[in-house]
C-alpha cells in the first residue's frame, strides 16, 4: 500500500493506520493469512498531481453515471511508478471518497481516494478512520449493504450508529463469509 499525502501533518494519517489495524485484526479473526502491509507514505510527491486529476475524472464519471468497462479513463503513468496493490490518495479536493479498481491492469490494483473533510466533522478522526476502513473494504472485495449501521453501509446513518468493541462499525456475517470466500485457502 502506498499513501500519497500533501503534508506530513495531515490529520487523516493516523486514521489510515487505525483502519489498516482494524482490517488486519478482522482478517486474523477470520483465520486468513492476507494482511494489509504497513503503508509507504509519500509526502508532497510530484506524482500526486496526476493522481488528483485522475481522481477528479473518475469521480465526475461516477456522478454522471457514465458507463464502465472500456470507457473508463486510463490510469496515469504515475501508477506505473508506484508499488503496491492499493494506492491511497489523501486528496486535497472536495470530491467524494471512493475505491476504484484500476481498469485494464493485471493484477488488479485499487485507487482509494479520501477527500479532505470539511465542516463540523473535519477534524474528527473517527469519521476519517471509518471512511478509510469502508473504502479499504471495497478494495478487499466487499460491496455496500443495506444495513445502515454497519461499516459497509450504503447509504449510512452514522449519527445513529454505535461502534462495537473494535472502535468501528461492525461487519455483517455475510461480509465475513465473503472475505473467507475471496481470500481463504485455495
Amino acid at each position: 500500500m502506498v499513501v500519497l499525502v500533501a503534508a506530513a501533518d495531515d490529520d487523516r494519517l493516523a486514521p489510515v493506520e487505525q483502519a489498516i489495524g482494524f482490517w488486519n485484526d478482522r482478517l486474523a479473526e477470520l483465520g486468513l493469512t492476507l494482511r494489509i502491509g504497513a503503508p509507504e507514505v509519500r509526502v508532497a510527491d510530484p506524482l500526486a498531481r496526476s493522481l488528483e486529476t485522475y481522481a477528479r475524472q473518475v469521480a465526475t464519471r461516477a456522478i454522471q453515471q457514465l458507463p464502465t468497462g472500456g470507457f473508463e479513463p486510463d490510469p496515469p503513468d504515475a501508477f506505473g511508478r508506484l508499488e503496491g496493490d492499493i494506492v491511497l490518495l489523501l486528496s486535497s479536493q472536495d470530491i467524494m471518497s471512493y475505491a476504484w479498481p484500476l481498469p485494464r491492469t493485471e493484477p488488479v490494483r485499487h485507487l482509494i481516494v479520501v477527500r479532505r473533510v470539511r465542516g463540523p466533522y473535519r477534524s474528527d478522526p473517527m469519521v476519517s478512520s471509518h471512511v478509510v476502513a469502508h473504502e479499504l473494504g471495497h478494495a478487499l472485495g466487499l460491496s455496500h449493504n443495506e444495513e445502515a449501521h454497519t461499516l459497509m453501509c450504503g447509504p449510512c446513518q452514522p449519527l445513529t450508529a454505535e461502534i462495537d468493541d473494535t472502535g468501528f462499525l461492525p461487519l455483517t456475517q455475510t461480509e465475513r463469509a465473503r472475505l473467507l470466500a475471496l481470500h481463504g485457502a485455495r
